[in-house]
């Protein structure tokens, strides 16, 4: 009895180790929520320090062909951040190379646009190398930041993304144009009701529905005349948390 006993409280310990692992290692992916983005307040980016009249408009998913060059010259002369995916980047290249060499920032999104959670430690660094090497290669910088596809980071991705180079990344508010029922008009609302000095704003330049970046392209210059209305430059990131 007492080796069955020992047995089994070993078992039972193994499994609970297991169980701890497990969600330390999907856990991770809470830092998305607003309490969550708080608790990691000095190991993520979320926001800038709020004491300059300045903003980040981000967009994620491309380069796309149709759309992420327009979306640069929708914005005025302005400069903003471009998540990527490594999968589009080595489609097209020279995409990614005229936003860079408009004064606009290149950041990595992933490679393929797989959710972290979904993904094995080994799966998840190679997910995050791939990405890096193709937007560098696209791009001609190496991305400083890396937001995971849905911002749900796993423990391998909290890991892999500094050691790479690249700054744990998510955003104060998002435009919310990937939602069916967006509009132009609702899109420039969320942006603009969010905008406060250092706010990290979330919009996509592709993915989804074909026509959903499209939505988004049509509301970038009341967004841009509107922030300018308030009196807030935008900024890269890097511009925003230098």
């Amino acid at each position: 009895m007492r080796v069955r006993s020992a047995t089994g409280a070993a078992a039972l310990a193994a499994v609970a180790a297991g169980g701890g692992a497990a969600a330390l290692y999907w856990g991770i992916a809470l830092a998305a929520s607003g309490p969550g983005r708080r608790v990691f307040e000095r190991s993520l980016v979320w926001r800038g320090a709020g004491d300059r009249p300045v903003v980040a408009l981000t967009f994620d998913d491309g380069p796309h062909p149709r759309y992420t060059e327009a979306f640069a010259r929708a914005l005025d002369g302005e400069r903003a951040t471009f998540f990527a995916l490594g999968a589009s980047a080595r489609r097209w290249p020279s995409v990614l190379r005229e936003v860079a060499s408009a004064g606009h920032e290149v950041a990595c999104h992933g490679d393929t646009h797989r959710r972290m959670t979904r993904l094995s430690p080994r799966e998840t660094a190679e997910e995050l190398r791939r990405g890096r090497g193709a937007i560098t290669k696209a791009a001609g910088a190496e991305p400083r930041f890396f937001r995971p596809p849905h911002g749900l980071f796993n423990l391998a991705a909290w890991v892999w993304a500094p050691r790479l180079g690249m700054r744990r990344t998510l955003w104060t508010a998002s435009a919310r144009d990937w939602e069916a029922t967006a509009t132009p008009d609702s899109i420039t609302g969320r942006v603009l009701d969010a905008a406060v000095p250092g706010a990290i704003l979330l919009l996509h330049d592709a993915g989804g529905w074909e026509d959903r970046p499209a939505r988004t392209l049509e509301a970038l210059p009341g967004i841009v005349h509107g922030l300018r209305d308030r009196g807030l430059g935008l900024v890269t990131l890097t511009e925003l948390v230098a």
